[in-house]
């Protein structure tokens, strides 16, 4: 005898959003991937900044008894800053707008990815007028959800990757700082203690943690100061309007429940680097910082980053995950890491999409024709 086949609901309404909670947290903990953005409060926290951005199209899974089984966490959306403004997206919520979010998926118990994920089939059938392209970012490689997802959302259209998947580095937290510290090279960890010890003697430098008792919004209008200093509003979607208020709520939130931490270290008297990041599962995820360019010399960004290590250890945490992006000061504080990846899939019935796909076809095309040609006079005698 077959096991019965889940019913399929497709939620529309912030309402029956808002029931799920219990729910959402179960099927998180019994999925195989665990990240504090697929938690309820990042969740509710982004559709509340985002609900007059998107809509909801959450494909659930429900049982005879109506228990939720697996959730399918759709949002339709748009780009609106980038050159796809115009396509209509389907897409993970949390995977659309300024506020990034990393190791999305769908909620599916471990062990049962293969027999559920196929279920939402309808959802996109049902669905298919009101999006150009299914959109699946920042999924991790290891995830066995992955195969799974191709299948499904290659039944409507054109499957392949958006992009090179990007690489997130991981740092194993030994049990104290001393072990950390002399896992690095000889040079480098010397170089670590002679900059630290310029900091405190020459600039009266030392580290702290912003605690729930210290006044959070200073600290925070620190770490957005500081970042303003390396980058723009144009280069860092940190500081949208909507990034910034997103993570003042999250902060407001998390800091006194643990689950977040912000280290600063001080230089004459103010502070010179802040870093931002979440604590879950055992794990730093470090997610913003910031520093003062005066003290470029000192490097205070990577004086950071051993200071937040420090913290973590002595919190008990066992990794620092650097997030995405492959930067020299990761790969010099990681022992591993692993890929993301962003799926996508175009609709096979769209007008729009096809003027995309056919758009982007003869740009890649006239560029092509561009390098053969500069590659061929570079290789002709005069």
């Amino acid at each position: 005898m077959k096991p019965s086949v889940p019913n399929l609901e497709i939620i529309r309404d912030e309402a029956a959003f808002l029931a799920l909670e219990p729910h959402w947290e179960r099927l998180h903990e019994a999925s195989a991937v665990h990240t504090p953005f697929r938690t309820w409060d990042w969740s509710r926290l982004w559709w509340k900044h985002y609900r007059d951005r998107c809509q909801l199209r959450i494909g659930v899974l429900r049982d005879a008894t109506g228990i939720p089984q697996a959730i399918a966490p759709f949002v339709l959306g748009r780009e609106e800053s980038s050159a796809r403004h115009h396509l209509r997206y389907l897409s993970l919520l949390g995977g659309l707008g300024e506020v990034v979010s990393e190791g999305l998926d769908f909620f599916v118990p471990a062990g049962q990815e293969a027999a559920l994920i196929p279920a939402f089939a309808p959802l996109l059938k049902q669905t298919r007028s009101e999006w150009d392209l299914v959109d699946l970012p920042m999924l991790q490689e290891d995830s066995p959800s992955i195969p799974h997802l191709r299948k499904l959302i290659g039944t409507t259209g054109r499957t392949g990757e958006r992009s090179v998947p990007q690489e997130d580095f991981i740092l194993a937290l030994p049990s104290t700082w001393d072990e950390l510290l002399g896992s690095l090279s000889g040079n480098r960890r010397s170089d670590y203690r002679s900059k630290w010890k310029k900091l405190v003697s020459r600039h009266a430098g030392r580290g702290l943690i912003v605690s729930s008792e210290q006044p959070l919004a200073e600290a925070f209008d620190e770490l957005v100061r500081l970042h303003r200093m390396r980058f723009t509003e144009e280069e860092s979607s940190f500081l949208s309007p909507t990034a910034l208020a997103f993570h003042r709520d999250l902060s407001a939130l998390w800091l006194p429940a643990g689950k977040l931490m912000i280290t600063m270290l001080e230089a004459d008297g103010r502070p010179a680097s802040v870093r931002y990041g979440l604590i879950f599962g055992g794990r730093y995820w470090d997610y913003q910082s910031g520093y003062d360019s005066q003290y470029g010399a000192l490097s205070l960004g990577n004086l950071n980053v051993g200071w937040t290590a420090q913290c973590a250890m002595e919190r008990g945490l066992t990794e620092y995950d650097h997030l995405a992006g492959d930067l020299p000061y990761k790969r010099v504080w990681s022992t591993r890491s692993r890929r993301l990846l962003h799926l996508e899939s175009f609709n096979s019935r769209s007008p729009r999409s096809l003027v995309f796909r056919l758009a982007r076809k003869a740009k890649r095309l006239v560029a092509r024709r561009q390098e053969l040609k500069a590659a061929t006079q570079l290789i002709t005698p005069a």
